[in-house]
């Protein structure tokens, strides 16, 4: 594993230097994830939730010991108490470059926690923030890191010549399962970005056991109190706050927008027009699912978490309202944020096989693009598009 992650630090440098690097004139953005689509201010507020009915409900679908059960603690690090906290959100389109919006794609939104205090993971860029990085699919097409290795490579390879795309078609063919699973997750096309759920896809641990020793690489096998995987589900702003249901960009509208042939920015242009309304308001329940059984996967993002084994907890809840969003202070400031899974408190340690190449690659990715955009990096704050 770690032979194919530094490989992929690599490739990622040697992907960007070819997209921006030299004589280019083009303004560098992310490798993956290129399109920004907004970067949107809000709340993420944590509830005073029942930790003992959350525990109650946990032992009837987990094989737990009175001890183990004992042994773990819901409210710490994010979670410790009721709290509001002020977040940035970067909506963005998952492509390994920027395309138009009528074209099939997951969509993602990253949430930037603020004024986050506590023992920070050592790869953490930032001092105080919690970042958490959620997609509109459940899972992740691919499994392993030599895995998406191989898949980057022949991407990376057909941008450097079209006599070298016959490689990523033969990577298609030999991997039916990801394709699948990729053009599974590329056939919705959300109505709006603000009324959509999100999941994690990866784990994330909720707490460490006290002789935890943050030295050993997360590929050794290691015993976490609780893991969790993170989602946000769309709720009326109006209380009870009941789930909404989700809808698709009409079908005559993206056929409308193809053939025009002019750019499609229709989520930028969405999320501007929706949260222009001076009484805008879109929330979504902040949740947790509990790892319940070892033959819930945390390496193998490719298969769900059942929700009928074990559902999603409330714990929180994140609220977007009334902005303006389309100034290009705005649209620089979006695409310099950087996000990273390992980005955040100690007790919220990434874990499996892409979780741990994302907090290697994703800095890599963020200092090169900063230093080709010449931007000298800065920890975020609520007044930061005004400073």
């Amino acid at each position: 594993e770690a032979k194919y992650c530094d490989r992929m630090s690599e490739l990622v440098k040697k992907n960007m230097d070819n997209l921006y690097g030299g004589e280019k004139k083009k303004t560098a953005k992310r490798d993956t994830h290129s399109k920004t689509h907004a970067a949107v201010q809000g709340t993420l507020e944590i509830f005073d939730f029942d930790e003992a009915a959350i525990k109650q409900e946990l032992s009837k679908r987990a094989s737990l010991t009175s001890d183990q059960l004992s042994a773990i603690s819901l409210k710490q690090g994010l979670f410790a108490k009721p709290k509001q906290y002020p977040v940035w959100l970067r909506f963005a389109s998952g492509a390994f470059s920027v395309e138009n919006d009528y074209k099939g794609d997951t969509r993602s939104m990253a949430i930037k926690v603020m004024g986050v205090e506590g023992e920070r993971l050592p790869q953490s860029h930032e001092l105080k923030t919690q970042d958490i990085i959620v997609h509109n699919t459940e899972f992740f097409f691919i499994r392993t890191i030599k895995d998406f290795y191989g898949f980057f490579l022949q991407v990376y390879r057909a941008k450097l010549s079209p006599f070298l795309i016959p490689f990523i078609l033969l990577w298609k063919k030999l991997h039916p399962y990801e394709i699948s699973l990729l053009e599974t997750s590329f056939k919705r096309f959300p109505k709006t970005l603000l009324i959509e759920r999100y999941w994690s896809a990866s784990a994330y641990s909720l707490g460490l056991k006290p002789d935890f020793d943050p030295s050993q690489p997360g590929r050794v096998p290691v015993e976490y109190p609780v893991v969790i995987k993170y989602g946000f589900t769309p709720v009326s702003s109006q209380p009870p706050h009941q789930q909404l249901p989700l809808e698709s960009r009409p079908e005559s509208e993206l056929q409308r927008a193809k053939e025009e042939g002019k750019e499609d920015n229709y989520y930028r242009e969405d999320i501007i027009q929706a949260l222009a309304k001076p009484d805008a308001e879109y929330y979504w329940d902040f949740q947790i699912q509990f790892q319940t059984s070892p033959e819930m996967s945390i390496d193998d993002t490719t298969i769900p978490w059942n929700e009928e084994e074990s559902p999603f907890f409330t714990v929180g809840r994140l609220i977007v309202k009334h902005q303006k969003v389309d100034s290009p202070l705005e649209n620089d400031f979006g695409e310099n944020l950087s996000f990273s899974p390992a980005n955040g408190l100690a007790v919220h340690r990434p874990i499996g096989a892409i979780n741990r190449l994302r907090s290697i690659v994703y800095p890599i990715v963020a200092d090169d693009r900063h230093q080709k955009r010449g931007v000298k990096y800065q920890e975020p704050t609520v007044r930061s598009l005004h400073s």
